[in-house]
């Protein structure tokens, strides 16, 4: 993880299982935004407002036209209307590591148009802001941290996590996504999960409560959204967090998670 300013080159964007990285362009806006209410009474001097509903979205993803079976983005995001499992993550002047901001949710694709750009074959994909049956609609924020990269692992980890950038624990849940990219075999299982600790080191961390896949087939285009309770004793999140895997018959699974604090 490195820190201070970066470029869109190291931007990284993974939709339901597969790594569109290869053929996006540009992507955005990114973010979230929060309505104003207008709560402005006779008698006041001046207007006043309060905030509303926040609104969360990844606007639009201007791509490289490719048409191959399976893998390119033709085939992958073609079809417009289904609800997108999505984790764009944020690599500080080079390619995404474990620590990284990420940006993710579950987002409407709203189109799939085809162009011409100056000569090249380009497709833009828009996206509608939350879906409305997401596992995600108790949460607003949709900026979280990478706690794992686009790599394989064949072993448990037993590293130390990464920090709260903003404080200590916290008591309003989370979100965990995951998109697995491939594995050792296509029908092969494996557990996916987050695990909190009090302190930064190894004998400390513990499973999150509820933020796991359970036995999942890990291949290529199995993803999804875990929403934690926003309340009650499951919601706190410890300060510090880290990826977790247990291999079920999988001996190697190459997959991202990524988490956002309540």
């Amino acid at each position: 993880m490195a820190t201070g300013r970066t470029t869109i080159k190291n931007y990284r964007m993974y939709v339901g299982g597969y790594d569109l990285s290869g053929f996006g362009r540009d992507i955005g806006p990114i973010g979230v935004e929060v309505e104003e209410a207008d709560l402005t009474a006779w008698l006041d001097p001046v207007k006043g407002y309060l905030k509303n509903r926040a609104q969360v979205g990844i606007g639009t993803l201007n791509a490289v036209f490719d048409n191959t079976a399976t893998t390119g983005i033709h085939a992958l995001m073609g079809t417009s209307g289904i609800k997108r499992d999505v984790l764009i993550a944020l690599g500080i002047q080079a390619a995404p590591t474990a620590g990284d901001p990420a940006f993710m949710g579950q987002f409407a694709q709203s189109g799939y148009q085809e162009a011409d750009n100056g000569g090249a074959m380009t497709v833009t994909v828009p996206f509608e802001g939350w879906d409305a049956i997401a596992n995600s609609m108790l949460y607003a924020p949709g900026w979280g941290i990478l706690l794992h990269q686009n790599t394989a692992e064949t072993a448990v980890n037993s590293a130390i996590g990464f920090d709260n950038p903003t404080g200590g624990q916290t008591l309003n849940g989370g979100l965990m996504v995951y998109q697995v990219l491939a594995s050792s075999n296509p029908s092969h299982t494996a557990t996916i999960k987050v695990q909190d600790a009090a302190t930064n080191t190894n004998p400390s961390f513990a499973d999150l409560s509820g933020a796991t896949t359970g036995v999942i087939t890990v291949t290529a285009g199995v993803s999804g959204l875990v929403a934690l309770p926003t309340t009650g004793a499951s919601a706190t999140v410890r300060q510090f967090l880290r990826w977790q895997i247990v291999l079920g018959t999988a001996t190697s699974v190459t997959f991202l998670i990524g988490f956002v604090r309540g």
